[in-house]
């Protein structure tokens, strides 16, 4: 299992780097009713990435390769290639976006005084089901899991590991509020100031570092 979670590892983190939700809920923990609203948002987050895990390990452990240990050609070939299309995204990504960054800003601001715990569930989904970078980096990271020959009991740990990384950006800023009470609140706004400054930057850097990982490991297994 050691192996499978040093392959996941770099995967995992990149994946647990997902600006727009954290962002959401800072500004959850930082208005009233938090503590349902934070629940939503993880609730939301937390059916999308399920649905997302189930599809996924699903398909892929129809592959020829599930269970056995070894990576065909093509297995690294679909590496190379996630690298090469995640590495264009990190170049657009990492070029100055003021005018996106201060809609996106806008838009998760606008639904923090006035609207339900349904609303920020549903938004919480939303964002998560169309942050492309996040899934492209989840699927070679789950394909470790389903190729590998450990047990299954060892594989789903790696996939609960997996899955508290891509709930962290909307776990750790109700539990830092829970756990620091006012000097939580304000951290975690120092952290959005200069996370919703800079959000596409933060995706782009994240996304060439896995981009560079795909394309390495891609090109040098080929």
């Amino acid at each position: 299992m050691g192996t499978l979670l040093a392959a996941v590892l770099p995967l995992g983190l990149a994946a647990a780097v997902t600006p727009t939700l954290f962002a959401l809920q800072v500004l959850v923990v930082s208005g009233p009713q938090w503590q349902k609203r934070a629940l939503g948002v993880i609730a939301g987050t937390a059916i999308v990435f399920v649905i997302i895990f189930a599809l996924v390990l699903g398909g892929l452990s129809q592959l020829p390769d599930a269970g056995t240990g070894e990576k065909p050609k093509w297995a690294y070939a679909g590496e190379l290639v996630a690298g090469l299309v995640l590495l264009g995204l990190s170049v657009w990504l990492l070029m100055p976006h003021p005018e996106a960054d201060a809609k996106l800003e806008k838009k998760v601001s606008a639904y923090a005084n006035h609207a339900s715990v349904w609303v920020f569930a549903g938004l919480a989904a939303y964002m998560t089901v169309t942050d492309f970078s996040t899934i492209v980096i989840l699927i070679p990271a789950l394909h470790e899991v389903t190729n590998s020959a450990i047990a299954v009991v060892e594989k789903a740990i790696v996939v609960a590991f997996l899955m508290f990384c891509v709930l962290l950006p909307v776990i750790a800023p109700p539990l830092a509020v829970r756990v620091a009470g006012d000097r939580g609140v304000r951290f975690m706004k120092r952290i959005y100031t200069v996370v919703m400054g800079h959000q596409l930057q933060v995706m782009g850097a994240v996304s060439a570092f896995v981009a560079v990982v795909l394309i390495w490991r891609g090109f040098t297994s080929l």
